[in-house]
């Protein structure tokens, strides 16, 4: 049995995901949503990355991507590629999608010491 056809017909709650995780057969089991259920997950083996999305319309989950995990990638790539796939297939472009509206995306950076607002945004101070 595939892992998407053990994968139930709606998205995942975070225990499933833990579960997941535990099973052998998988390394890592990330979803990338940052709360709640989870309709778009990275699996990952030693030899590859899939990227799996929850379709409502279909009521079933699909591999978007997957990556094999070869000399010359590594896996922090082919989970990138992966969740840029998931993106695409929710009908949004992945070069477009910030922080604050796609969660599990989010690199932080390096406080710069520039002022900010209460929600982050940087203050300019020549307006």
């Amino acid at each position: 049995m595939s892992i998407v056809e053990s994968l139930p017909p709606r998205p995942l709650a975070p225990e499933e995901l833990l579960r997941l995780n535990a099973a052998d057969a998988l390394e890592l089991v990330v979803p990338i949503e940052d709360e709640g259920r989870a309709s778009g997950v990275l699996v990952a083996t030693t030899e590859w990355v899939k990227g799996l999305a929850f379709d409502a319309a279909a009521g079933s989950w699909t591999v978007v991507e997957t990556v094999s995990l070869d000399g010359d990638s590594e896996r922090i790539d082919g989970m990138q590629t992966c969740e840029a796939e998931i993106i695409r297939f929710r009908g949004d472009d992945p070069e477009e999608v910030t922080a604050a509206d796609a969660p599990g995306t989010y690199e932080p950076t390096v406080d710069d010491g520039a002022p900010v607002t209460d929600d982050g945004t940087p203050i300019d101070d020549d307006a």
